[in-house]
């Protein structure tokens, strides 16, 4: 995956209450300077504009292939700062999708403009319901958490709380995809303040014993990682 130039990205903000923890690598890209109106989620190929869609809840499968997109100047600061340059990039040709109807670039499908993604995509933006008869372990990176408890800013999350996530290792049925994890007050252990400043609030991994109930993945434990 190429990395995301610099004047995209969006740090980790912890909010509170119900309002979740902020990690976009899936929502569709928009240019901004700060402050004012963004610029669209658009990137160009061939000269006809896609535009980037709803979050990813799976990976789509990718072919390997690389073609060379660009993504648009940015002027949305009505001419008070400099506009944001146009500027090439590499994007990934999905598997069974020509690429004259979408591709993926930094973990966004992009659709060009008059175009629909296949009715067999529809699945991407689906998390998968949980569905395993035993206990089992999922290695997933950390995306944001959402809790009903008072507003902390100190890391310390109060149980009930769902942790969002992006399994890379577990069954195969979830891998790949963006699910939610449900703590309680019977989690143990669960995520302390330290979890959260020395790995989540940067980005890092989870690692969480889960059972299923109802199709909602509960968490026996949670525990974060040591750094490979």
């Amino acid at each position: 995956m190429n990395p995301v130039p610099a004047r995209l990205l969006r740090p980790l903000v912890l909010l509170a209450a119900t309002v979740p923890l902020v990690a976009a690598c899936d929502a569709p890209v928009s240019r901004h300077h700060g402050g004012g109106a963004s610029c669209a989620a658009v990137v160009v190929y061939r000269g006809a504009t896609y535009l980037g869609t709803g979050e990813l809840k799976r990976d789509p499968a990718t072919t390997g292939r690389h073609v060379a997109g660009l993504l648009p100047g940015c002027d949305d600061s009505g001419g008070q700062l400099p506009a944001t340059p146009e500027e090439s990039v590499q994007v990934d040709e999905l598997v069974d999708v020509p690429l004259a109807t979408a591709f993926r670039w930094q973990g966004t499908v992009y659709v060009r403009e008059g175009r629909r993604l296949p009715p067999g995509t529809r699945a991407w933006f689906r998390s998968p319901r949980c569905t395993t008869a035993t206990v089992f372990e999922v290695r997933a990176d950390w995306l944001g958490v959402t809790g009903a408890g008072k507003p902390r800013f100190d890391g310390d999350l109060r149980p009930p709380y769902r942790v969002r996530v992006h399994v890379t290792e577990g069954p195969r049925r979830y891998v790949g995809a963006v699910i939610s994890v449900h703590a309680d007050a019977t989690t143990e252990p669960g995520l302390a303040p330290a979890d959260v400043k020395a790995s989540l609030d940067r980005g890092g991994q989870v690692v969480a014993r889960v059972e299923c109930e109802v199709g909602r993945f509960r968490a026996l434990g949670l525990r974060v990682p040591r750094q490979r």
